[in-house]
């Protein structure tokens, strides 16, 4: 099921049980259960056929009694094992810093308090982490059969941003995800939408693992399963998500969830576009991670944005409309159901007197910052060491440029060289420059196009969204980055109807993508085939490789006739041995010839080097009236 397939599911079910929450919910628990009975019909298939082999043992002799019970203990014990390794998915645990009672006194007091007032069930485990985030995630200890491993997860960088109040809001939300108020049946809808995505996930990305496999068929029934159980579950969970927001408000007072949302809003977008990309831009120099990441966020998050770029983000994050990509609402929706006018930003973003950082964790602070930061360089390092060895090339790179292409003989391909190296180092405002000449030379340069609309899209620019069509129009292959940025542009606008326009497009383009991996997938003498097209020079290039070979006695080369993507050529070279005489064929000396061409033919696209023997033989008759480029 596409993109606009499931959402307009999904706007079917909000318009239909979605209107009311109670039919919402036993709709949605239906479908649970034929979830799970068909994951379990596998199992229970295994069940039936040991069983035969076990009553069989009563009207056969004593061998066949041997015989029948081994038999049916192999096919229960293996194909039941096989069945349910399948609805047993594995989830890692998540990882950070944890956080014990005595160390954090007042942080486990909120949780207590937070905990008695929503009859709630308990956390397992507190942790801290790097990022900017609060969340809860349950790890099922049987799978899709539950039994959930409840952890919270609080990251320093947002308890240093937010004051003790807004914090207390924000775990309060996560806290009603667990609780009775929001509702057993609800939570454990809400855990099993989670672990249903991770089984999608996982079966959609793995191959069937032998022939007596469940897994084909347990793909096929997921794959039919998944959306319309997800498309209910999506909307009871958004509708979740409002109630948790109401009952943190409730808990923890309106205004502080309201001022919380909006800084967590502003916030994120300083750390993306500010300070991680600040700290990053030390790789170049560093060999190592800096010792102080977590104090510069700190410090970076209390000072907060300049006027300028939280006017710009505050605007933004009010505009911003909601997808069905995520569950969570767009603020501006958030802020109405909680009856609180959209407030400006000036009055939601200046820093916290007391940050929750210092109330929550108390004099053990400096520890727990500490054991972040190395649990973060620890996890970092070697990202960390890859980026300061490509910035050293780059640098590299950019120094070899600027000293061998003269200033009066700059090519659009030493152009193109530079700006990719400035880009690749982070250094837009040197790469822009480069990009606009590059496309006053040519306006179709696709590379130059996107990352230029890429840049003019960030400053809110909407020039950019000519430069990301025209390089979509020229490259196909960027049409899934340049969709992806022009996505975000679209929901920081509220522009609905882009979107849904946007959505359309991508899976027209996934189709095509699928239509031509399918159609390059195999090449027979039943396909049509089309002169090379080869320039001079790329024949000449050619010619000069096949010349390697004494073997090689002709060779012919045409291109498939492609309907999908047909930018991406699809190249068929027929190689031919001298024949010999005094000698039988020889069909694995045939191969190898193809297989030594194969490993050093370039041509612009796709290319099967075959030889005229075997599975190819009636390919090779049909490219006999070819163009024969060899000799």
């Amino acid at each position: 099921m596409n993109r606009e397939e499931f959402d307009r599911l999904v706007r079917q079910v909000e318009g239909g049980v979605g209107r009311d929450h109670a039919a919402l919910r036993w709709h949605t628990i239906r479908l649970a259960l034929i979830g799970y009975a068909g994951l379990l019909a596998g199992f229970l298939l295994v069940v039936l056929i040991s069983a035969g082999f076990f009553s069989a043992m009563i009207w056969v002799d004593y061998e066949g009694r041997i015989s029948c019970g081994i038999a049916g203990l192999v096919v229960l014990g293996f194909g039941g094992w096989t069945s349910l390794q399948i609805l047993l998915v594995r989830l890692p645990p998540p990882k950070g810093v944890a956080v014990s009672r005595d160390a954090a006194p007042a942080l486990f007091a909120v949780l207590d308090d937070l905990q008695s007032r929503i009859n709630s069930a308990p956390f397992h485990e507190v942790l801290l982490t790097a990022e900017f985030n609060a969340s809860v995630v349950q790890v099922p200890r049987l799978g899709l059969f539950g039994w959930p491993r409840n952890y919270l997860l609080l990251g320093l960088p947002l308890l240093d941003a937010l004051s003790p109040e807004e914090m207390r809001a924000v775990i309060a939300h996560e806290f009603t995800h667990l609780s009775r108020e929001h509702g057993r049946l609800t939570n454990w809808l809400y855990r099993l939408r989670r672990s249903w995505e991770e089984l999608f996930q996982q079966l959609s990305n793995s191959a069937a693992r032998g022939t007596w496999s469940l897994r084909p068929p347990t793909v096929k029934f997921v794959g039919w399963f998944w959306p319309r159980f997800n498309a209910h579950a999506f909307v009871l969970s958004r509708a979740n998500e409002y109630e948790a927001d109401a009952s943190a408000a409730r808990l923890a007072g309106t205004q502080h969830l309201a001022s919380a949302l909006v800084r967590l809003q502003i916030l994120t977008r300083l750390l993306d576009q500010q300070l991680w990309p600040g700290l990053w831009r030390l790789a170049q120099t560093q060999p190592t991670p800096p010792v102080d990441v977590l104090a510069r966020l700190r410090d970076g998050l209390k000072t907060g944005a300049d006027h300028q770029h939280r006017t710009r983000w505050s605007e933004e994050a009010f505009e911003a409309t909601s997808t069905n990509s995520d569950t969570h609402p767009c603020l501006s929706e958030r802020l109405r159901a909680l009856n609180v006018p959209l407030v400006s930003s000036a009055a939601t973003t200046a820093a916290a007197i007391l940050s929750a950082s210092e109330a929550l964790l108390g004099l053990g602070i400096d520890g727990f910052r500490r054991d972040v930061q190395q649990f973060w360089q620890q996890t970092t390092a070697a990202r960390w060491s890859e980026h300061h060895a490509r910035s050293a090339a780059l640098s590299h790179r950019l120094t070899s440029l600027d000293q061998a292409v003269p200033a009066d003989a700059v090519t659009l391909e030493s152009l193109w060289d530079k700006a990719h190296v400035l880009l690749n180092l982070h250094n837009e405002t040197s790469a822009e420059p480069l990009l606009c000449e590059i496309l006053a030379r040519n306006a179709d340069h696709a590379r130059a196009n996107f990352q230029l609309g890429r840049l003019l899209l960030e400053n809110r620019n909407s020039k950019g969204e000519e430069h990301l069509e025209r390089a979509m129009a020229t490259n196909p292959e960027l049409v899934p980055q340049a969709c992806s940025l022009l996505h975000e542009h679209y929901r920081k606008l509220g522009q609905a109807d882009q979107l849904r326009a946007l959505a359309v497009r991508v899976d027209r383009h996934e189709k095509e993508v699928a239509a031509s991996r399918a159609e390059r997938t195999a090449v027979t003498a039943k396909d049509h085939f089309l002169p090379h097209g080869l320039s001079t020079a790329e024949l000449e290039t050619l010619r000069r490789i096949l010349a390697t070979e004494p073997e090689l006695a002709r060779a012919e080369l045409a291109r498939k006739e492609l309907k999908y993507l047909v930018h991406e050529q699809l190249f068929v070279l027929c190689v031919r041995r001298h024949p010999a005489w005094h000698r039988l064929p020889d069909a694995e000396a045939d191969r190898a010839l193809a297989r030594r061409l194969a490993q050093s033919v370039r041509l612009p696209g796709r290319v099967l080097v075959f030889p005229p023997s075997g599975s190819f033989r009636a390919l090779a008759r049909k490219l006999r009236h070819a163009t024969a480029v060899w000799p």
